[in-house]
């Protein structure tokens, strides 16, 4: 029986490959000043901050890292938001993003930081501003990967980071003819500018529409 590295893998390496043969690749790739992302690009995800690969965690989902800018767009990454996040949790270092997902994992769930997990749905990469319809048809042109990768991750919880999200994980789940088992939550992006109480506070009063997780 395969492990979960190696099948994250093998799935990762067919994701590439339908990165080249994306005939919607004008439609659903992110751009600037009418320059598109590579389609060959590919940023993988899927595990965070501990290198044992397990089931049962909490899942992180983003929109799509964001790897570009304008002046570096048509250029390799500069950064990989994966690296990045592991670093900042390892080094506890205080960027809005990282630090509102660790403040949902250990405040609200009472987790530790290594029993979580993060992916994009996106993976070429993209901007600051993330284009919904671009994102649409992305996850629809790519949604058997998706399911796929969150069926691999087989999560405790899923927590959708950024509104829209979980219409998303909805519709590539009913286009593969399929049902996410897992309960699923969506909340504000975390670099969304609002105190860390309010922040969290919504977030608890997401998971208590959730039996399993009403005392949280």
């Amino acid at each position: 029986m395969e492990n979960l590295e190696v099948k994250m893998k093998k799935l990762f390496e067919k994701w590439k490959q339908d990165h080249k043969k994306d005939k919607l690749y004008e439609y659903d790739t992110p751009s600037i000043d009418g320059k598109i992302i590579p389609k060959e690009n590919f940023i993988s995800d899927g595990f965070c901050v501990s290198n044992v690969i397990k089931e049962n965690t909490i899942l992180y989902i983003s929109k799509e890292s964001h790897e570009y800018n304008k002046d570096s767009i048509i250029d390799k990454e500069k950064i990989k938001e994966y690296e990045y996040l592991k670093n900042c949790f390892a080094d506890n270092k205080k960027t809005l993003f990282p630090t509102r997902i660790k403040n949902m994992q250990e405040e609200v769930l009472y987790k530790n930081i290594d029993d979580m997990t993060f992916m994009n749905i996106n993976k070429r990469g993209g901007l600051s501003y993330t284009n919904m319809a671009i994102l649409n048809t992305y996850a629809m042109q790519f949604s058997d990967n998706i399911v796929n990768e969150i069926e691999i991750i087989n999560p405790e919880l899923v927590i959708c980071c950024g509104i829209g999200l979980k219409r998303i994980i909805n519709m590539v789940y009913t286009k593969c003819d399929k049902k996410l088992n897992k309960p699923i939550v969506e909340v504000n992006h975390p670099s969304y500018v609002i105190s860390k109480e309010k922040y969290l506070n919504s977030f608890r009063e997401e998971l208590r529409k959730i039996d399993k997780f009403k005392q949280s």
